[in-house]
């Protein structure tokens, strides 16, 4: 009977414990513990225009600077470098015949010193299914290609040392 009440009181005691330990580890690894901080970069395509655009993935959220160089492979006079501070979001767009490849390197920091970069390589073009946009993110080597009117989705992981 007394082992029994244990047993009980062990399992109910364990549910809070478990709770807390979820809560508290994004914080002991390094990682936001606000779902919100973590950045996305979306890359789409008009008929005439390339538009970028970094926000917070899930809401909005208020970073501490927020940094997006972009530069032609094809047009090596298209170099171009954006940066917003204590904001919620940077949107470029530019003309589709500036560059129809082009490197782009995000850096951002939180409000908790975190750090957020993505380093890739953002093709567009049009072949018989249509306009497309594409992105390979150097770090992984992986590539996503949509056609539009849709437009490219990444997460920009954090960055490495923080």
């Amino acid at each position: 009977m007394r082992l029994e009440v244990v047993r009980r009181v062990a399992m109910v005691a364990v549910i809070p414990i478990l709770l807390a330990l979820v809560l508290a580890t994004p914080g002991l690894v390094g990682r936001p513990s606000v779902l919100s901080a973590i950045p996305a970069l979306i890359v789409g395509i008009t008929d005439t225009r390339v538009v970028v655009d970094i926000h917070g993935a899930l809401d909005h959220y208020l970073y501490t600077s927020i940094l997006l160089h972009v530069q032609g492979e094809d047009n090596l006079s298209f170099n171009r470098t954006y940066t917003e501070y204590d904001s919620y979001d940077l949107e470029v767009n530019f003309s589709r015949d500036t560059s129809p490849a082009f490197d782009v390197y995000v850096l951002i920091a939180d409000r908790q010193r975190n750090s957020f970069a993505l380093n890739g390589t953002v093709f567009t073009g049009s072949d018989e299914g249509g306009d497309f946009v594409s992105i390979t993110d150097r770090e992984t080597m992986r590539t996503t290609v949509v056609r539009a009117p849709a437009d490219v989705r990444t997460l920009v992981p954090r960055g490495e040392g923080t």
